[in-house]
């Protein structure tokens, strides 16, 4: 089951995409829409089984692309685009299926480092984007549904610790509070 943060996030994303294609239809030529398109359908992409995470991907890309024509140089949309062609890459079974995307995503970076090379999340996407890179960060190609499965172990183990984090502060706040009272109480 999801947790009531992921529902509230896939609710904002949803509805994020809802009021991008309301604009859409209103101003096509608007780029900064449509990249704030892409990053709900990119978010929104994360709850789906892997083919449709695919495909959402795909319908990512095109607008991405879409942007670029209206403004080619409009560098949050190359990076965004770099990022999508990483996420396809990484459902992508096979490593030299896989290979292409992350060659196109390189390419993205780059082209979004060239427009604004001051920008050190362009120059850290371009580099883990790298082979070199990719293995410099421990970046694993794997199974997608192994992956999936790993992101949500990790997600579970993640919520109990800060559940217990919670519960203990709690803890610690009545006994704080309680001690206080004793404390009062003796004297």
């Amino acid at each position: 089951m999801e947790s009531s943060s992921e529902l509230d996030r896939l609710h904002f994303f949803e509805q994020a995409c809802k009021i991008s294609e309301a604009t859409y239809a209103s101003n096509p030529l608007d780029a900064d829409n449509l990249t704030r398109w892409v990053g709900a359908l990119l978010e929104l992409s994360q709850f789906q089984s892997v083919p449709d995470s695919q495909k959402m991907i795909q319908d990512a890309i095109s607008k991405l692309e879409e942007a670029l024509s209206i403004n080619p140089k409009k560098h949050d949309a190359l990076w965004c685009l770099g990022n999508a062609q990483t996420s396809f890459a990484f459902l992508t079974n096979k490593e030299d299926e896989a290979r292409p995307y992350f060659e196109k995503a390189a390419q993205y970076f780059q082209q979004a480092v060239d427009e604004d090379p001051s920008n050190e999340i362009y120059l850290k996407s371009l580099e883990i984007s790298t082979s070199k890179g990719r293995r410099r960060y421990g970046v694993i190609e794997c199974d997608p549904l192994v992956r999936k499965g790993l992101e949500k172990t990790v997600r579970s183990i993640l919520g109990g610790l800060i559940l217990l984090f919670r519960v203990g502060r709690t803890v610690l706040k009545k006994s704080a509070k309680l001690l206080l009272l004793m404390r009062s109480g003796s004297e």
